[in-house]
């Protein structure tokens, strides 16, 4: 009992010291937080500047890429690009063809399917109609 006494009156004669000591805590943890986020946050630019570098960069090979096919193009002769033309518009025709015959395709299929339903149905029409006969005796 004695020493709870002595520790309250520790705590009240010291409560002045106490307290700026947890304020001192206090500010200092907040900035140590607020530290963090500002650190954090330049992080976060840097890196979104080398994204945005990396992007440059992967326009402007791009672009010489583009460049490099053009100037290629340019040196092909007459024959070379009549070949390469005659391949696109081969290109061109199987592709209407493949096409053509994938439509028809799925026409035909639907037409069976169509069919199978309508075979189908008569069968039941059909065994209804013996069914009726057997119950009503007509």
């Amino acid at each position: 009992m004695v020493l709870a006494v002595s520790l309250v009156e520790v705590i009240v004669d010291n409560f002045v010291t106490i307290l700026l000591l947890i304020v001192a805590v206090l500010i200092v943890y907040f900035l140590a937080h607020t530290a963090v986020k500002i650190k954090g946050l330049s992080l976060k630019t840097k890196i979104a500047q080398i994204e945005l570098e990396h992007k440059k960069i992967e326009t402007l090979a791009e672009k010489q890429k583009m460049e490099n096919l053009r100037e290629a193009a340019a040196l092909l002769t007459d024959s070379e690009r009549e070949k390469i033309e005659s391949i696109k518009i081969d290109k061109g025709i199987l592709s209407r063809r493949t096409i053509a015959l994938m439509n028809e395709i799925e026409e035909r299929v639907a037409r069976l399917e169509r069919g199978t339903e309508n075979a189908q149905l008569g069968r039941t029409l059909g065994k209804i109609g013996q069914y009726e006969k057997k119950l009503f005796r007509r």
